[in-house]
C-alpha cells in the first residue's frame, strides 16, 4: 500500500475515534424537545394531590385535552372534583410569535376571564404551577447551553440550561432541564428565580411508551419556598383520537358543565 494512502487512512481513523460525531448545541437539543412526537391530539384523565407544609392533603380530578394545529397547539383543562372546584376550566391557545392566549372559567362567576401578562406568575388555582408554567416558550426566547451529560434514574441525559433572552420575558432567571437522550424527553426541570436561587423542581416519576409515544405518567412540582407540592398521576391517556375543535373555544368552557 502506498505510504501516503496508509498515512491518510490512519489520520481518518484517529479523527473518527477522537471526534465520533458533531455534538449538538443547546438550541438544537431544545428544538428536538419541541419537535418530538407528541401525537396530533391527546386526552388525559388525571388525579391531582396537593400537599402543604403541614402535610395536609387535598385531592382533585381533572381532564386535559390537547390538539395540534400545525406548529402550534391548543389545550383545555376542566376540573371534575371535588365540588368546590368542579367545572373550573382553563383554555390555552398557543401562539408562535407572541404570548399564548389563556382563559380561565370560574363557575361561581359564570364568566370567562382572560389571563393577562401581569398575572402569568400567579399560581394556577392554588397549585404549584403558575400560568407561565402552563404556556409554551419558543426556543429562540432563551439562550440554551449544555452544562454537562449525566445519568438520572438510569437515563442518559443532557443537562440543559435555558436563560431568557429578555429579563422581563419570564418570572424565572433560568431553567435547568434534564433531557433524555435518544427520545428528547425532559424528565426534570429546576426553576431558578432572578437572583439565581432554586425556587421549584418539576420531576417526572414514571415514563412509558403509550401508542408509540414516550409519555410521563406521574409528575411532581415542588415549591421549595412555600414547602408545598403538587403531584399528578395520569389514570387514562389516549393519543390521536380525533378531538373536535369546539372543545377549544370559550363557549365550550361556559356551557359544557
Amino acid at each position: 500500500m502506498n505510504i501516503k494512502v496508509y498515512t491518510l487512512m490512519i489520520i481518518v481513523v484517529l479523527l473518527v475515534w477522537v471526534f465520533p460525531a458533531v455534538a449538538m448545541d443547546g438550541a438544537q437539543i431544545a428544538q428536538k424537545v419541541v419537535d418530538r412526537d407528541q401525537g396530533q391530539d391527546a386526552t388525559l384523565k388525571i388525579r391531582m394531590l396537593l400537599i402543604d407544609k403541614g402535610g395536609k392533603k387535598r385531592f382533585r380530578s381533572l381532564i386535559t385535552v390537547v390538539k395540534k394545529y400545525g406548529d402550534v397547539s391548543k389545550s383545555y383543562i376542566r376540573f371534575t372534583s371535588p365540588a368546590d372546584i368542579e367545572g373550573t376550566a382553563f383554555l390555552t391557545w398557543e401562539n408562535k410569535e407572541s404570548d399564548d392566549d389563556q382563559f380561565l372559567y370560574l363557575p361561581a362567576l359564570q364568566r370567562v376571564r382572560r389571563i393577562v401578562s401581569s398575572q402569568k406568575s400567579n399560581r394556577f388555582v392554588n397549585t404549584d404551577y403558575t400560568y407561565e408554567d402552563l404556556q409554551s416558550r419558543d426556543v429562540d426566547q432563551d439562550v440554551h447551553t449544555v452544562l454537562r451529560e449525566e445519568k438520572l434514574d438510569d437515563h442518559d441525559c443532557w443537562v440543559l440550561e435555558s436563560i431568557p433572552q429578555a429579563t422581563d420575558d419570564s418570572q424565572y432567571g433560568k431553567r435547568v432541564t434534564w433531557v433524555v437522550k435518544e427520545i428528547y424527553l425532559p424528565i426534570k426541570t429546576e426553576f431558578y428565580d432572578k437572583r439565581n436561587r432554586l425556587h421549584k423542581i418539576l420531576t417526572g416519576k414514571e415514563i412509558q411508551k403509550i401508542d408509540g409515544i414516550w409519555t410521563i405518567l406521574d409528575a411532581e412540582m415542588n415549591d421549595l419556598n412555600k414547602n408545598h407540592r403538587t403531584l399528578m398521576k395520569t389514570d387514562e391517556i389516549g393519543y390521536n383520537r380525533g378531538i373536535p375543535d369546539e372543545i377549544f373555544t370559550k363557549g365550550y368552557m361556559r356551557h359544557n358543565q
